[in-house]
């Protein structure tokens, strides 16, 4: 049987039963929509390579429980929800301590910030997409997942609901609650400084 042909269900069955390859074919569907969403979340490129990697070594040990209640992408997805919860949690509190630690110039211990994915003068577009994720990685954790899940990764709102594991309703008053915030993040951002 040709692994490659098989979707979602027959590739979790074959790994489930043992087939590292099946696993690793479901790996390359969802590697990239994982580091994205953790990314978007995130807003450091070499922490969501991370996270990513944790996600997937987390469905991996977990894929002998999952009984297909749900579809496997909304499983996983609700993982990698997770996983950049926590990480996020971690990198505010390591922001924090690194705030208060100056050296004996009295600099901040902080490194200067990564601009190896900053968008610099490329584009105006670039520009726009960079503030649009420094706006949703500011938002409070319910509210930036479901603007991910729905309007990034543009899963349904039954999709949504699924993975996060809340009503159609609540999703929905959720999303026009994080798109309002979102808006305001953005206009914020926006703002000439000292105005």
């Amino acid at each position: 049987m040709e692994l490659a042909t098989l979707d979602d269900a027959g590739l979790v069955t074959q790994a489930q039963e043992g087939s590292r390859e099946a696993f690793g074919l479901l790996v390359s569907r969802y590697q990239e929509r994982v580091l994205n969403l953790v990314y978007r979340r995130l807003d450091d490129r070499e922490m969501a390579l991370d996270v990513a990697q944790e996600v997937f070594l987390k469905a991996y040990r977990a894929l002998p429980r999952f009984r297909a209640d749900s579809k496997f992408y909304t499983w996983l997805f609700r993982i990698a929800v997770n996983e950049s919860i926590s990480a996020r949690r971690r990198l505010v509190r390591r922001k924090t301590a690194s705030l208060d630690a100056t050296n004996s110039e009295g600099e901040s211990g902080q490194d200067p910030p990564d601009t190896r994915f900053e968008p610099g003068a490329e584009a105006e577009r670039l520009d726009d997409q960079a503030m649009v994720r420094r706006a949703i990685a500011e938002l409070d954790d319910d509210l930036a997942e479901v603007i991910l899940l729905r309007d990034i990764d543009q899963l349904s709102y039954a999709e949504v609901a699924e993975t996060l594991q809340m009503p159609l309703g609540s999703v929905k008053s959720r999303l026009h609650r994080a798109r309002n915030a979102l808006r305001a993040q953005l206009v914020k951002a926006q703002a000439p400084e000292g105005g």
